[in-house]
């Protein structure tokens, strides 16, 4: 499973990379005007989406861990991934009004998909380790034990 997992996201990152590297005419024009020069080329969109979606990952595994080594309650953790959940989707609407506007508007489909893809793909990731964060089942302390054998 966690590979099928690890493949997903890697295929997602690639087909995003790919996405946000072929705008139309005017989306090429504005990556020159805004100087966007990390999106230009599909290594260079590859690398910023790799980085964005490898970045996210390894901090939701901290997450994860901290939570499995009881460091963080499940309340703490479960509340810090809501908060990423809800600042996610903030970034998703943010992205979806700006490319309503003119200037984002007329860049092409692919730039547009490639652009709400990414935000997508950190809520999925941070979604899936919400569940995991749910569904793990606390270890029992020694202490613990003894208190359910007596």
């Amino acid at each position: 499973m966690k590979r099928v997992w690890l493949l997903l996201l890697v295929v997602l990152t690639l087909v995003d990379a790919w996405l946000i590297a072929n705008p139309n005419l005017l989306g090429k024009l504005g990556f020159i005007i805004f100087k966007y020069h990390y999106l230009r080329t599909f290594p260079r969109a590859l690398l910023t989406v790799a980085l964005v979606v490898g970045i996210v990952f390894l901090l939701i595994e901290f997450l994860i861990w901290l939570h499995q080594r009881q460091v963080l309650s499940r309340k703490v953790a479960a509340g810090m991934f809501i908060v990423i959940l809800v600042l996610l989707i903030v970034v998703l609407i943010k992205t979806a009004l700006d490319f309503q506007s003119w200037a984002y508007d007329h860049t092409g489909y692919k730039l547009k998909y490639g652009a709400y893809l990414l935000p997508l793909i950190l809520i999925l990731i941070v979604g899936k380790g919400l569940i995991r964060v749910l569904r793990h089942k606390p270890k029992l302390s020694e202490s613990q034990r003894n208190e359910n054998l007596l």
